[in-house]
């Protein structure tokens, strides 16, 4: 059966990452089931997990919310509670025993972002160990937070630098949202060193050896190289992407700006606010420095 739902999944398009996760979420919640009921059933054999009642969903979530961290309950519920409606969908079971299951709360986390110290050490090792070309790259992705595939497909039509202002505009941002996102005098300075030094004819602004566009890939692998240069666990393009976010709300900018800028906006064009509040929570620094503050030594 699992094998006939990953399928559906393929043809969905959904990554090998994802089917993956699903069918870990399905082994977990199984091989639990099989523990759980050790005895044959009157016909033989054990008990089909298809024919799980909720009274079986909640007994296994609170076996799990014992054994595995909270995000990790609440993803294999949520496949459990795809994986059940697609069942119930082709008829293979009368109802979802999943869907009045609650999920267990859990306190929105902060993304990850990188410190002013460890902003200054990449720059550093980059200066160092890299090029003009890879600190235009980082600084288009930490001070003005394009997205990794954001950053790949921008053109050079697409770049507009003067000595007083510069933008850079997404025409086909994260679900297709178009944004425009002014660019620092830092930003401009890197990015006309870079043209000033760039030898091959391609419309995008970042091409490669072999190609006219770097690939996603390319641009993880040197951020994973700086990542081991710097010693930053948390260094990817992602969380340079969030260290935008996080130092526009140290300085107290406005939310709706900010999700204008990070391209945090819904189908109807008004800033997704909900997406941009976790730039204003605390780290785990931050809640580390306040126990610490408490000290008597």
């Amino acid at each position: 059966m699992i094998d006939d739902f990953i399928k559906q999944l393929e043809r969905q398009g959904k990554v090998i990452k994802t089917q993956k996760a699903y069918r870990n979420s399905w082994t977990r919640f199984t091989e639990w089931l099989a523990k759980e009921n050790p005895h044959p059933t009157p016909l033989g054999g054990l008990p089909d997990p298809q024919m799980a009642t909720q009274l079986d969903v909640a007994n296994f979530k609170r076996y799990a919310v014992r054994h595995y961290k909270p995000n990790t309950v609440n993803l294999t519920m949520t496949h459990l509670n795809v994986i059940f409606r697609w069942l119930m969908q082709k008829g293979v079971i009368p109802d979802n025993p999943v869907e009045h299951i609650d999920r267990v709360p859990t306190p929105q986390s902060s993304p990850k972002w990188l410190t002013g110290a460890e902003q200054n050490s990449l720059v550093r090792t980059v200066r160092k160990y890299g090029n003009v070309r890879e600190m235009a790259m980082v600084m288009l992705m930490m001070q003005a937070g394009l997205r990794v595939q954001e950053l790949c497909d921008l053109r050079l039509k697409d770049i507009t630098i003067s000595e007083r202002k510069g933008k850079a505009v997404v025409y086909n941002g994260k679900h297709g949202k178009y944004r425009e996102v002014p660019l620092n005098v830092d930003i401009r300075r890197c990015l006309t060193k870079y043209l000033e030094s760039r030898s091959k004819e391609s419309e995008y602004l970042f091409d490669s050896q072999r190609n006219d566009k770097v690939c996603v890939r390319a641009v993880q692998s040197q951020m994973e190289r700086y990542r081991k240069l710097t010693g930053i666990d948390h260094l990817t393009c992602h969380s340079l992407r969030h260290t935008f976010g996080h130092e526009l709300a140290l300085r107290k900018t406005p939310l709706d700006v900010i999700a204008r800028l990070m391209g945090h906006m819904k189908n109807d064009g008004t800033p997704n606010l909900a997406m941009t509040v976790r730039y204003t929570l605390p780290s785990e620094e931050d809640l580390a420095r306040a126990v610490e503050e408490l000290s008597w030594t």
